[in-house]
């Protein structure tokens, strides 16, 4: 299946397995049926395509086609699509840079209760070039929290987190704030975890600093590693030397690395920003393209 040419029947018929063996197959093969699909109308393959197309996954890189094809579907109703608009007009990906305008698109996804609309919205309300309204915000993240999205809900408890522990939208809470971090790091976020440590190690309670820099090592991005760096080099603590030894290993393999000046990572501000609302794995992708199956068959197609 994964070589042959697409056939619209199969589109509607074909089980998560088949989608993982086309997606298994040579990259241009799973481009051809993605693009396939996407072309006739079904959006979760615009989503697809639009992010093979951000990526250069499959086909060549072209920030300007994946804009496109994140607002087709988002005009035929998928909340992804909505809030990749708004990544794209966030971040300059194909559509010049404009916050106002990714905020409107965050808006509408976080309307339906998107995990990673009502994310970046927080986000952008704390830090972006709009008009601030950190309650707001803070009710984002809260809605965000709640959604049954791993990645986004870790992350939103994370700026739960931060808000409790500065203020932003509700009283200075520490002991909530604590909680939070807690939270965002059981569920695997580098950076919640590398808060935590600090935290801990203001606080001389260094075992448990050691477990939450583990946590924050084990799940560390490229971004949120060479913080990892920094912090563990600003405590400086004999008893961390081995994490930091871990720490600086793996920097060193990532090329290019840029190692960022020191700073007491937890009153960081910006820097927490997730850098991407979509990770393109096959399993991911094969999952989410069974949605092909409850998608409208688009109209006009026997």
């Amino acid at each position: 299946m994964g070589t042959a040419e697409p056939a619209l029947w199969e589109l509607h018929h074909n089980t998560e397995a088949d989608w993982r063996r086309i997606l298994d197959g040579s990259p241009d093969s799973a481009a051809r049926w993605i693009r396939f699909a996407a072309e006739r109308g079904f959006r979760s393959a615009q989503v697809v395509l639009g992010q093979m197309l951000l990526d250069g996954h499959g086909v060549p890189r072209d920030p300007t086609a994946a804009f496109t094809w994140f607002r087709r579907a988002a005009s035929i109703g998928s909340l992804d699509a909505c809030n990749m608009v708004g990544r794209c007009h966030e971040l300059g990906w194909g559509v010049p840079a404009s916050h106002a305008e990714a905020l409107s698109h965050y808006r509408r996804a976080a309307a339906g209760g998107h995990a990673w609309g009502l994310y970046n919205t927080g986000c952008l309300l704390l830090y972006g070039d709009v008009r601030r309204d950190h309650a707001e915000a803070f009710r984002c993240f809260s809605a965000a929290a709640e959604r049954d999205e791993r990645e986004a809900s870790s992350k939103a408890l994370g700026m739960l987190a931060r808000c409790h522990e500065e203020g932003w939208g509700t009283p200075v809470n520490r002991v909530a704030a604590l909680r939070c971090y807690r939270a965002a790091t059981a569920a695997g976020d580098c950076w919640a975890a590398l808060n935590l440590g600090m935290i801990h190690t203001e606080n001389d309670r260094v075992a448990e600093a050691h477990a939450a820099f583990e946590t924050a090592l084990a799940h560390a991005t490229p971004h949120c590693l060479p913080m990892i760096v920094s912090a563990l080099n600003d405590v400086a603590d004999p008893r961390l030397a081995g994490l930091i030894a871990d720490a600086m290993s793996r920097a060193q393999q990532l090329d290019g690395m840029q190692m960022p000046v020191s700073l007491p990572y937890h009153k960081r501000d910006a820097l927490q920003r997730h850098k991407a609302a979509w990770i393109l794995k096959t399993s991911i992708i094969a999952a989410y393209l069974m949605k092909l199956l409850v998608d409208s068959w688009p109209r006009g197609l026997s």
